[in-house]
């Protein structure tokens, strides 16, 4: 598709925290002031636009409140055990062990919450039709960025 939009707005940003497991090690927590980019290809409406640049923005803003100051957690992993208990979530990981109010945390339907997957995640949230072709880009600092491609 040769048109396409490319949005990247400070609105589009979160902090959170936290950490990735390997086998046998983990990662200390640790936090990230992340920024989100979103290009959309797809084909001219009748006003010669891909999209609206403010409909992107906003759904991709949406999900960074959502993101914004929580421990991101991975819903999926086989290696992070993510338990809720009252009002406190119980994580588990290469023999440590973390309680953490549930206010405070975000579980995510991913097996690890590295910035590619976190690109993943919010490209699937996105609501666009199957006309657009989207790549989400999550950058952890300058330089540390992953993405994903429908």
């Amino acid at each position: 598709m040769p048109h396409s939009i490319r949005v990247a707005r400070r609105r589009m940003t979160f902090s959170a925290a936290h950490f990735v497991v390997s086998e046998g090690e983990c990662e200390c927590l640790h936090g990230h002031n992340y920024s989100v980019e979103v290009t959309v290809s797809g084909p001219l409406d009748e006003q010669g636009m891909v999209l609206d640049f403010r409909k992107v923005q906003d759904e991709v803003a949406e999900v960074c409140r959502h993101l914004d100051h929580r421990l991101l957690l991975p819903g999926q992993s086989r290696l992070i055990s993510v338990e809720e208990e009252d009002t406190s979530m119980v994580i588990t990981a290469a023999g440590k062990t973390y309680v953490i109010p549930s206010v405070d945390c975000v579980v995510l339907p991913i097996k690890a919450t590295t910035a590619e997957l976190l690109a993943q995640y919010v490209a699937q949230s996105l609501s666009l039709s199957q006309d657009y072709r989207v790549e989400v880009c999550v950058s952890e600092s300058a330089g540390s960025t992953g993405c994903f491609k429908t």
